[in-house]
Parts: C-alpha cells; sequence; structure tokens
C-alpha cells in the first residue's frame, strides 16, 4: 500500500517508515506535523494516512477531518499511545478506519493499514471492551434482529468506516435514502449517534462469535 506517515517523534517516525517499507508498503512521505501531512495526501494521493493524534501545533484528528473532506480515497488510520476510551471515541466520530496502539507489533499496523485500504476497519480489542463500558447498553435495548436486510449492510458499512457519500456509491441510491436507513437504525437499536451504533454492532458480533477479542474487519 501507498502511505504518508505523520509523527513528531522524528526517530519513531523513521522506524516507523523503515520498517512498514520492510513489509511492503510504499512509504510516499514522512512528515511531522498534521499541515505537511495533508499536503502530502494532497501531493501523492495515497492509500492510507498513518498518523499520530496529538502534536505541538495542530490535531492528527482534525488532519484526518480534513483528508476525509477533500480525499476521500484517502482512508485514515491513528497510530497512538493514547488508550483512553475518548479519544478512540473522537477518531470513530471523525471516520477514521483504524486506531491502532504504539505499542502494537509492527505486524499489526501493517495489517490494519492493509484493512484500512481494503475497506475495512480496525481497532485494538481491548479498547473496543473500554468503549463498552463507558457507552454502557441497556438490557431494554434491542439487538437489532428487527433490522431489514438493508439497514444490516448500511450499519455493517457504518461500522466499517464509510461516510454516507461512500454508502450512497457504494449502493446506488439517494443520500436522503441512505440517512433515512441510519435513523431507522438509529431508533431500533435505541441509541442517539453512529458512534453508539458501531458499539452495538461490535457487542452483536462478539456475542454471536463468543470470542473475547473481536476486531470490525
Amino acid at each position: 500500500m501507498r502511505i504518508v506517515l505523520c509523527e513528531d517523534h522524528r526517530l519513531l517516525l523513521e522506524a516507523l517508515a523503515t520498517a512498514l517499507a520492510q513489509h511492503g508498503h510504499v512509504v510516499e512521505a514522512a512528515v511531522t506535523n498534521p499541515v505537511d501531512a495533508v499536503r502530502a495526501v494532497e501531493r501523492h494521493d495515497p492509500d492510507v494516512l498513518l498518523t499520530d493524534l496529538s502534536f505541538p501545533v495542530g490535531s492528527g484528528l482534525d488532519a484526518a477531518r480534513e483528508v476525509k473532506a477533500r480525499h476521500p480515497r484517502t482512508k485514515v488510520v491513528v497510530i497512538t499511545g493514547a488508550d483512553e476510551p475518548t479519544y478512540l471515541a473522537e477518531a470513530l466520530e471523525a471516520g477514521v478506519s483504524g486506531y491502532v496502539l504504539k505499542g502494537q507489533r509492527i505486524e499489526a499496523i501493517s495489517a490494519a493499514i492493509d484493512v484500512a485500504a481494503g475497506g475495512g476497519f480496525t481497532v485494538h480489542p481491548a479498547l473496543l471492551r473500554q468503549l463498552r463500558r463507558s457507552e454502557p447498553i441497556p438490557q431494554q435495548r434491542r439487538r437489532g434482529h428487527d433490522l431489514t436486510d438493508r439497514e444490516r449492510t448500511v450499519l455493517d458499512m457504518l461500522a466499517r468506516g464509510f461516510e454516507t457519500r461512500q454508502i450512497v456509491r457504494r449502493l446506488g441510491v439517494s443520500e436522503s435514502t441512505v440517512r433515512t436507513h441510519v435513523q431507522n437504525i438509529l431508533a431500533k437499536l435505541g441509541v442517539h449517534s453512529r458512534l453508539q451504533a458501531v458499539v452495538v454492532y461490535e457487542e452483536t458480533l462478539h456475542a454471536h462469535h463468543g470470542a473475547s477479542d473481536v476486531d470490525l474487519e
């Protein structure tokens, strides 16, 4: 995959660039701030932007939002040491396609890049468990059994990080139709945001597979 890296610690930036190149990725640019990251995406049109969250100046999530708005083909994966669910929640709301921790093995980081480029979504399982605890789901909420097939498809695409306009293109329907589906999904799941819908979706997969660790891939 063709990637742009953004990390303000130059030693880590260079180490990441070397390691990811050894795993078959083409590092088009390695920059140290979000402004240069957006410029590099404009210049190179990469498959994935891999960016930290916190910088002395600027924010990785601001860069993610700008890239999602101006270069929707490029997926964004966050790499960070921040393992608090609030940061993950903000990243999900910004539409990132992956959230990995700096302490993970390079193989996991490389795999997250591949999944993102393929239209998938990867989050460290422990962080999803924390997010479930911070977004409690009352017992009376339905588990989505009455979703239509099309609503299930839309929910799956939301969980994979697709934005409304991407769903419109994939399904060949109008934007208003997609928004109606989303509103129906929220109502049937008893939640108030796409983030909460993703949490319910992940819990449903977790229960279905009976596993302790589930990635939304």
